[in-house]
């Protein structure tokens, strides 16, 4: 039987909930996906008929980025029935997750515990292994590119909190931030702050 992807974290929840609906079409996708390869065919869900919806477009970079960034092994692939969202290069099933945080303008909150359940529900889940045929545990990807650190710090508190009798299951969770090519601009007040105390 293969090794299981290791799990992986990122240090602080991406932060850019402003620009989940702006990943609508493919041309909205960055050059860093975009030239993934076989990245079109990522955007292919057989679930959703086969049209690439802004929802399956944020997935396909999610995949491409685990890989990417080593957090799978590529290539990355979709599966030809839509019961899970892509295998990694050693077969293995991987559901992705994308919670969104509200915006400050928003009038709802996070719901940690739904994403929670969400989550949960996929890890129960067996799938089999796209090399070998074996049926092993669904691993999750959880992409925390649209959430704030906050909401990312309370829908960890629920997963572990739903998972005192067997916190191993956890281990099946890998978490990314895809790369929207956005630069975060300074604050300005903490710029001023830093330039006084270099005295300039």
């Amino acid at each position: 039987m293969q090794d299981s992807p290791r799990p992986s974290r990122v240090e602080n929840a991406g932060g850019m909930q402003d620009f989940q609906s702006k990943i609508r079409t493919l041309e909205n996708v960055p050059a860093r996906y975009r030239n993934y390869p076989d990245f079109d065919a990522l955007t292919i869900d057989p679930a959703h008929g086969g049209h690439p919806t802004p929802k399956i477009i944020r997935e396909a970079m999610a995949a491409a980025e685990a890989d990417l960034s080593g957090k799978v092994t590529g290539p990355v692939t979709r599966p030809a029935e839509g019961y899970i969202d892509f295998y990694d290069g050693d077969g293995h099933p991987f559901d992705i997750k994308t919670p969104l945080s509200p915006l400050k303008t928003d009038k709802w909150e996070f719901d940690a515990p739904r994403n929670a359940e969400t989550v949960l529900r996929q890890l129960d889940k067996d799938y089999p292994n796209k090399q070998t045929g074996e049926k092993e545990p669904v691993r999750v990807l959880l992409d925390t590119t649209y959430m704030t650190s906050a909401d990312r710090t309370a829908l960890w508190h629920e997963l572990n909190k739903r998972t005192k009798e067997n916190r191993s299951i956890l281990n099946n969770i890998s978490e990314v931030n895809v790369d929207l090519g956005v630069k975060t601009r300074p604050n300005p007040v903490l710029a001023k702050i830093l330039s006084a105390a270099r005295g300039r």
